[in-house]
């Protein structure tokens, strides 16, 4: 007697539950008509006939002009694909989805070399044998599905109106299933579009090792522009809500239709529209992008296209295509307004960037700074950006590449450099109209004042900032575009821009400016602002004494 220790065990199979279950392993409803359709193209068929009854939207006849069913009894084996060994080496049929159409339908009828199967899906399923007849059928193979739901969902309206846009619906679903499939498919004998077969296909082409790209160039491309991948003629890893389309082949400007050839290329079973995800998938993958990368970036120097596809080619990774070619204006930037603060976490100050008066270029001796992206204002990088605004140094958004002009110019500095450059504000005494104090921070009223930044020079300032801790403001009527957010931030307690205690603070400054200059009139004006309505037309004698403010009308 065995005891629970040493008994032994093997693998077994409950056969009637597993085929009562089976039909949940496949992913879709429609995942049988990519099974038929593969079987036609597998038996060497030059066309595939579709064809439906208006009268009954369950029915659906697919025939094709192949090879026929040589074994009839494989198409029920299951793991036995029946196909020839060649067959079986490049492809790596499992034998497994031809059930699927019998989840599908309530029957199967099968014609084809003189025989004749009909398959009652439930008794079929629950093993029970069915006898082949004869049919006047030779060649090819007809199979006619009565299927348990119609392909396409909703109710089928019969009026005519209603039948035409069951049909384009269906006709719509169809092609979306056979767009690139390499055999010619008719639906009630109305050829299916199939513009990404490799026999349709008239544009760009690359044939590579592992696939063949067919290639859509347009700068105005953007990264979300998706592809289609297929194998075998279907499409793989295809999602329309466009979440899951690994692999994915498309770029910026780049849109590639691509048919994975090989026989290394494993799928996942049994529906065969996703692939096998490995490492050395993932590796496969990564080299064929960058081939199909590496020939469309050929192609584009080839035609004379590259300045065209100049930021595409700089995001390929394609350094060597563009490095003799201009910058384009697009990558050249310039302050044409000082910078502040942020007034909240992500704001780009995108108003403060023009385009610059010179563009420098290769040879020529122009002094520029690299990498826009450093940019970033706060209380350790105004005075340079002020300085950057003043000298009006062209900025360029550049990319890593050691062989380019611009990383061996002379005369181009990395804006993490240029931030340790001293900058330094002064007047002269004959300039200084007035001084004092702000919030803690010193005022200077003048008329003008000199930056000076290491290693550029001086250059004479008319115009208000605030360097080196210091309020620099220029004498004129009072103003309300004073530099105040350069030194201090205004934000809420969620970090949103606080606008009414900016506008609160900008008041109070017109006011104390008003007082460092002597000005009481300014100072009034400033206070009565916001009722110049109400005091129309009035005027007043204001005295102030003793700490008292006496204000009488004239009359």
């Amino acid at each position: 007697m065995q005891t629970e220790e040493n008994r032994s065990i093997k693998i077994d199979v409950n056969l009637n539950a597993m085929m009562k279950n089976f039909g949940e392993v496949f992913s879709g409803e429609r995942i049988w008509i990519r099974e038929l359709l593969q079987n036609t193209r597998r038996a060497g068929a030059t066309r595939i006939n579709i064809h439906t009854d208006r009268s009954d939207p369950n029915y659906f006849r697919i025939d094709d002009n192949g090879s026929g069913v040589s074994d009839f009894q494989a198409l029920l084996t299951l793991g036995s694909s029946g196909w020839e060994p060649e067959v079986i080496e490049q492809e790596n049929p499992f034998g497994m989805g031809f059930y699927a159409a019998l989840y599908a339908a309530v029957t199967v009828e099968i014609r084809s070399r003189g025989q004749r199967a009909v398959l009652h899906s439930g008794r079929i399923l629950s093993g029970e044998p069915i006898t082949l007849q004869t049919c006047e059928i030779q060649s090819g193979t007809s199979i006619i599905l009565h299927l348990k739901k119609s392909i396409i969902d909703g109710d089928r309206d019969g009026s005519p109106q209603g039948m035409k846009q069951f049909f384009e619906r269906l006709k719509e679903s169809l092609e979306a299933i056979v767009r690139g499939f390499p055999v010619p498919v008719y639906l009630n004998t109305e050829q299916l579009r199939r513009p990404f077969a490799l026999d349709v296909w008239r544009g760009l082409r690359f044939d590579l090792p592992d696939g063949v790209a067919l290639v859509e160039l347009n700068p105005e491309f953007d990264s979300t522009t998706k592809g289609v991948t297929f194998l075998q003629g279907l499409v793989i890893s295809n999602a329309e809500d466009g979440l899951r389309t690994w692999p994915n082949f498309s770029r910026s400007g780049l849109r590639v239709y691509m048919h994975l050839s090989g026989d290394r290329w494993r799928v996942r079973v049994p529906d065969r529209d996703r692939l096998y995800q490995s490492t050395n998938t993932s590796e496969r993958v990564k080299t064929l992008q960058e081939k199909v990368v590496k020939a469309a970036a050929n192609h584009i120097k080839a035609s004379g296209e590259a300045q065209k596809y100049f930021e595409c080619l700089l995001e390929w990774g394609c350094y060597e295509v563009i490095q003799d070619l201009p910058i384009p204006a697009s990558r050249w930037g310039q302050l044409i307004a000082p910078m502040h603060l942020r007034h909240y976490e992500y704001e780009d100050q995108e108003d403060s960037f023009g385009s610059p008066v010179e563009i420098p270029a290769a040879g020529k001796e122009r002094y520029f700074l690299k990498d826009r992206s450093n940019l970033y204002p706060s209380e350790e990088t105004l005075d340079h950006l002020f300085a950057m605004y003043v000298f009006g140094f062209p900025i360029l958004d550049t990319w890593s590449d050691p062989d380019h002009w611009f990383s061996k110019s002379p005369f181009g500095e990395e804006i993490e450099a240029f931030y340790k450059r001293e900058v330094s504000a002064s007047a002269n005494q004959s300039d200084i109209v007035a001084e004092g104090a702000w919030w803690g921070k010193r005022v200077v009223v003048c008329k003008q004042f000199s930056l000076t930044l290491e290693g550029y020079g001086t250059k004479e300032i008319t115009e208000d900032a605030f360097l080196n801790d210091t309020f620099w403001i220029i004498d004129r009527p009072l103003d309300w575009g004073y530099p105040i957010d350069q030194a201090f931030y205004f934000q809420t307690d969620g970090d949103d821009f606080d606008e009414s205690g900016f506008d609160a603070a900008m008041e109070n400054f017109r006011a104390n400016l008003a007082i460092i200059k002597g000005d009481p009139a300014a100072l009034i004006q400033s206070a009565l602002r916001d009722y110049a309505e109400a005091l129309e037309g009035g005027r007043f004698v204001v005295e102030a004494k003793q700490g008292a403010i006496r204000v009488e009308a004239l009359r």
